[in-house]
């Protein structure tokens, strides 16, 4: 969500293809990503820290955790970018993504929920900020 509001960012732009090493944000040790599995397990043990802490906005928790140690590009996920942008484009036009609500498939209702919630917690901490 961070990275369709933000756009990409280079925080790491040596880091496009593996191995590689960073800086694993829980130990602060560098250590050896050798597949896109090491990135996903990082950010599993990231979401369970962030989540035993009691953070609430576990997006931006998680953004800003990949940033010690992946580089945008190597993350983005196409399907998840598309349904931002139809969540977006339905808000902005006030239209429904399918005729019904009987026809939207649950997934497409969790993931707008979930787009909305990120979306108003980034809003609530730019107004703090």
């Amino acid at each position: 969500m961070h990275i369709a509001l933000h756009g990409l960012t280079e925080a790491h732009p040596n880091l496009d293809s593996f191995p590689y090493e960073a800086t694993n944000p829980l130990s602060n040790k560098r250590v050896e990503f050798n597949e896109i599995e090491d990135v996903y397990n990082l950010l599993i043990e990231c979401y369970d820290e962030c989540n035993k802490e009691g953070f609430k906005s576990m997006g931006n928790a998680l953004y800003e955790c990949s940033r010690f140690f992946v580089n945008d590009k190597m993350i983005v996920d196409e399907k998840i970018q598309n349904t931002i942008k139809s969540y977006r484009y339905c808000k902005k036009f006030n239209c429904p993504p399918f005729p019904s609500l009987n026809e939207t498939p649950l997934d497409i209702i969790d993931s707008f929920m979930i787009i909305d919630d990120e979306i108003t917690q980034h809003q609530s901490r730019k107004q703090d900020g």
